[in-house]
């Protein structure tokens, strides 16, 4: 009952309504309109509105601080701004007038109604556009026409892990060419797409990677979307039954573990799984051809011979396939992207049968710029480089990109763009990689964020933080060592799974200290109290997570010492980015006692 289903022609009605609206308001073409909410219909009905008044779209995240939220209010210039929810209107009601530039706050949230003047509800504002249509129609398609490819469509701000967030304006040229060259990809490697896609939006769309994979690129195909929450997707996957995913690894990996507890709720269901994932490893290395690649798009029992293909057809029937149900049971592509992806993860995907694509781009390239090949998936890589795009490699190793759909430059940011590209106009990732024999690319480290030992090794932090992300104890890491001796960290453990062992144990804990938060909108213990955390039980689990992930690591790279803390990194507290990166100099401040406790 709660799904609603929305035509083509019922949401060209209604964005033209919102676009007649805004115009009704006063909104001149040219203008900037924010949107600060949660990934939903409403959100692309208020983007698409903006863009066919002629204004562009500014995305913000709904948990963004208001010191956050104030900054790019004044950066922008943004004349309007939309609204998830009440409560997101609520708080932005609280510093309203120290952004003058605002005129208008728009509600999203469904019966919505305001104050009548400079509080709306988009109901309001889509009625106040249906009744303006023999006035204003003229006016709106005239806006169009006068739009070209070089006009502002969108603008996604950074996600500051180092600084101020910096604006990325997209044009409709490039947010066309973004969505062009990666469905070009993926016609050329074996998985065309066409109107039949179904998508499932649950990521942020005030983030590029999921608002060009999950929103501008089927609409372009005229697909179709499904939209979900964090909270309810793996319920909502069975409704909709998307064809295609974009996920963040972090949320496949908590997928994963997932099915891992269910199946090793009993003797028989966990042997069953021990055995089916060591079959698909063994398939994943069986199918890789001379350089390591997988061709996804034939069936492995076509492939695969004797016993390991027996196997395999057994290993499927009996678990894989209540994978492929668990995700609807259509979906032929899972691809992830915006950050580390843990090569064991991938290998025992790709090795059940699932087409794992990995990715990679910036919100200055408007999303990716490399895709995995569906009929060459190579553990570990990122991809081939996309059609109409040029990448290489700086003496450093950093990658350097050049292409229609990357950005020239910074909005009103002189001093970025002056850092950030070459005096030949190549734009500097700040990303460290390297090149297989065939093309494919392979992603280090931030190069901001790769650790030099004072031994002068270097140390990928991100490797580390993915392979802590197979824990299903470790929820967060902080990776230190730059210019120490050796490699530390600070781990903030998954407080759910530790108050249940503690339960399990008999372990007496403060329960008035344990404190729970919504995190992608799921409640979930965000604070215990340190005895927690200080116990015997506890640390050991923690310390036998660490020694699993250093069995995976050079001497030089492991983790020789943590410290265990008691509260999540937040983005309130300022140590976690929108995106959830840590900030790891505001986490290096924050806890510089413990930190200089470790190395003293």
């Amino acid at each position: 009952d709660k799904w609603q289903i929305v035509t083509y022609s019922e949401l060209v009605n209604k964005v033209e309504n919102i676009a007649l609206g805004l115009i009704k308001l006063g909104l001149q073409a040219g203008d900037l309109v924010g949107i600060k909410a949660h990934t939903s219909a409403r959100w692309t009905w208020a983007d698409l509105g903006s863009n066919f008044a002629g204004c562009a779209s500014v995305s913000l995240y709904p948990t963004l601080s208001k010191k956050e939220t104030l900054y790019i209010a004044e950066h922008s210039e943004m004349k309007l701004l939309f609204v998830g929810d009440y409560k997101v209107l609520i708080d932005t009601l609280a510093y309203l007038d120290e952004m003058p530039n605002i005129k208008y706050v728009v509600c999203l949230e469904k019966g919505f109604k305001g104050n009548g003047t400079n509080i709306l509800g988009l109901g309001e504002v889509m009625h106040m556009g249906n009744m303006a249509r023999e006035e204003l129609m003229q006016e709106m398609k005239d806006r169009q026409e006068n739009l070209t490819e070089h006009s502002p469509a969108t603008m996604v701000y950074t996600s500051g892990t180092t600084g101020d967030q910096k604006g990325v304006m997209l044009t409709h040229r490039m947010v066309l060419h973004a969505a062009y060259r990666g469905y070009t990809h993926l016609h050329n490697h074996g998985h065309s797409q066409n109107y039949n896609i179904m998508a499932l939006a649950v990521l942020p769309l005030s983030h590029i990677m999921e608002k060009v994979n999950s929103y501008y690129g089927p609409l372009c195909l005229g697909g179709c979307i499904g939209f979900s929450t964090p909270a309810t997707m793996l319920a909502d996957i069975q409704v909709i039954r998307p064809t295609w995913v974009m996920w963040v690894p972090r949320l496949l990996s908590r997928v994963y573990l997932g099915f891992q507890q269910a199946f090793s709720a009993t003797e028989v269901g966990k042997a069953a799984w021990e055995w089916a994932m060591d079959v698909a490893v063994r398939a994943s290395y069986e199918l890789e051809d001379e350089h390591g690649r997988i061709d996804t798009t034939i069936p492995y029992p076509d492939q695969l011979t004797g016993q390991l293909r027996e196997e395999w057809i057994n290993a499927d029937n009996n678990v894989y396939w209540r994978i492929r149900h668990a995700f609807g049971g259509r979906v032929w592509d899972l691809n992830l992207g915006g950050a580390y992806v843990d090569p064991d993860l991938h290998r025992k995907f790709l090795g059940m049968g699932f087409c794992v694509t990995v990715g990679y781009g910036l919100t200055e390239s408007g999303s990716g710029v490399v895709h995995a090949a569906a009929d060459a998936a190579k553990v570990g890589y990122v991809g081939l480089v996309d059609p109409d795009t040029e990448l290489k490699l700086a003496e450093d190793g950093e990658i350097l990109m050049r292409a229609r759909g990357v950005i020239t430059e910074y909005y009103k940011n002189e001093a970025a763009n002056r850092e950030s590209f070459t005096e030949d106009g190549w734009f500097k990732t700040g990303d460290i990689g390297e090149f297989d024999e065939v093309g494919n690319l392979r992603i280090i480290d931030r190069k901001k964020t790769l650790i030099i030992l004072d031994t002068g090794k270097n140390v990928a932090s991100a490797r580390i933080e993915g392979l802590c992300s197979m824990s299903g104890l470790i929820d967060q890491i902080a990776v230190l060592g730059q210019d120490r001796k050796f490699i530390s960290a600070l781990i903030v453990p998954n407080f759910d799974v530790i108050i249940n062992l503690m339960k399990a144990k008999g372990i007496p804990y403060d329960e008035s200290k344990v404190k729970y938060g919504e995190i992608s909108g799921m409640t979930t213990c965000i604070e215990v109290g340190p005895e927690v955390v200080e116990n015997e039980a506890v640390v050991k689990a923690i310390q036998n997570e660490v020694d699993k992930v250093n069995a995976q690591l050079e001497d030089y790279e492991k983790i020789k010492t943590f410290r265990i803390l008691n509260k999540t990194f937040t983005e309130e507290s300022g140590e976690l980015t929108p995106s959830q990166k840590v900030k790891m100099k505001v986490v290096s401040e924050n806890y510089a006692d413990i930190i200089e406790d470790i190395y003293k």
